[in-house]
């Protein structure tokens, strides 16, 4: 998931998470659903192949973005599919941010949480 240590609030944005390639790489396949590193560098065609490449596989090892072997008779490829939707991302990031803050700072945390509670 997010490193945890690579959060910037400054940002804007799922780039507080992500870099800003992760990102454009992530809406694309929250769009399309699944799609090939070379079918995103047709949509992407500002960043370089290996640059596409190279990102996939941070948010493959992440667990991000799922990889899946597509093997045809002439070539081998890898279709990537998002391994959870943007809620899901979000859900995930608010409850460890939510346990950390409480686990440092305790019923404070709560307490101005309740402050944001939908009506």
């Amino acid at each position: 998931m997010v490193k945890f240590s690579r959060i910037n609030i400054e940002s804007d944005g799922l780039e507080k998470f992500f870099s800003p390639n992760e990102v454009r790489i992530l809406q694309l396949l929250w769009e399309k659903e699944s799609m090939t590193s070379s079918d995103i560098n047709g949509c992407i065609n500002d960043l370089s192949l290996a640059c596409i490449a190279g990102t996939l596989d941070r948010l493959v090892k992440s667990g991000v973005v799922k990889r899946e072997l597509l093997e045809s008779e002439s070539k081998v490829k890898y279709i990537y599919r998002p391994a959870y939707t943007k809620e899901e991302i979000g859900n995930q990031i608010s409850e460890r941010i939510i346990e950390s803050l409480i686990d440092t700072f305790g019923d404070t945390v709560t307490e101005t949480l309740g402050k944001y509670k939908k009506e």
